[in-house]
């Protein structure tokens, strides 16, 4: 019993907890933004993000699985990197999370259900056979687009909603946000990893000062598009907005000082600031709201 507690934890752990969270809230940001359709479906929003959450865990377990060889060349501490989760072990539970996932999206329609298929796909077409996406920095930034914008179209739809220019703001904004700048941010610290596996990601095609500075051009091109949009349209976007504005900062002042000398943490504190505005972003917007 308590080998499969510790079993249990360490594949939450490989799941990265912290991604887990903001894929919830970009789900609960598409149940909550957006024109009623009908009566609110707590229901529905309930069982799919459950379902939502089982699928986003299977894909970052088996991205684990995927990644164990960069993951060792790059010295990374998660359970499958390090021996403490069997690869046997941790493929089980993403067919089980995939099973339950895909059950509870079905059973609140077919949209949501099909939805979820599709997520899976591009999931798991980013770190599987026959060409894994994450091997080149365009084929994984198109990834990072289809699962940040499946997740929030899951969202509405489970609410029973339809879309409306705030929805379409906040989740092209934020999407374009995980993909592009997420994208780039978490490239630093695992450059000899993704070498070893034959990757070409934004730091080996670019070189790394030239990926840091197109960075801070990305960052703060998205920020400030967000902004100015929010302005003409939507004033209830305004301090999600400003909360990206000073994220986009953020990450560029972290990835400008993100030289490849510093140790693999240091390295990574663009992607933690990356991280940070996504939550703060998505939190501010449930206080809005």
């Amino acid at each position: 019993m308590r080998s499969l507690a510790r079993q249990a934890a360490d594949c939450l752990a490989e799941s990265r907890p912290s991604v887990q969270l903001v894929f919830l809230l970009r789900f609960l940001a598409g149940s909550l933004l957006g024109v009623a359709a009908g009566p609110a479906q707590h229901g529905n929003v309930a069982v799919v993000g459950v379902g939502w959450m089982c699928c986003t865990m299977a894909i970052y377990l088996f991205n684990g699985v995927a990644d164990r060889e960069e993951d060792i060349a790059n010295a990374s501490t998660r359970p499958i990197a390090s021996g403490r989760l069997p690869v046997r072990s941790a493929v089980v539970v993403v067919g089980t999370l995939t099973t339950t996932g895909l059950l509870c999206a079905f059973s609140a329609g077919t949209g949501s259900g099909l939805l979820a298929v599709a997520y899976l796909l591009v999931g798991y077409a980013y770190s599987g056979p026959p060409f894994p996406l994450k091997r080149t920095y365009y084929t994984c930034t198109g990834a990072g687009l289809g699962l940040g914008l499946t997740t929030y179209a899951a969202g509405f739809l489970a609410g029973g909603r339809r879309p409306d220019v705030s929805l379409v703001i906040f989740a092209g904004a934020m999407t374009l946000w995980m993909a592009c700048v997420g994208g780039i941010a978490k490239e630093f610290s695992d450059v000899e990893g993704d070498r070893v596996a034959g990757r070409r990601t934004w730091p080996m095609v670019l070189g790394d000062t030239r990926a840091r500075w197109l960075l801070a051009v990305v960052a703060g091109g998205i920020s400030a598009g967000l902004t100015v949009v929010a302005l003409l349209y939507s004033a209830q976007l305004i301090w999600c907005a400003v909360t990206v504005l000073l994220g986009a900062f953020g990450v560029t002042v972290a990835g400008l000082r993100a030289t490849p000398g510093q140790d693999r943490s240091s390295r990574r504190t663009p992607y933690r600031a990356f991280m940070v505005t996504q939550l703060a972003a998505h939190l501010v917007l449930a206080v809005s709201l």
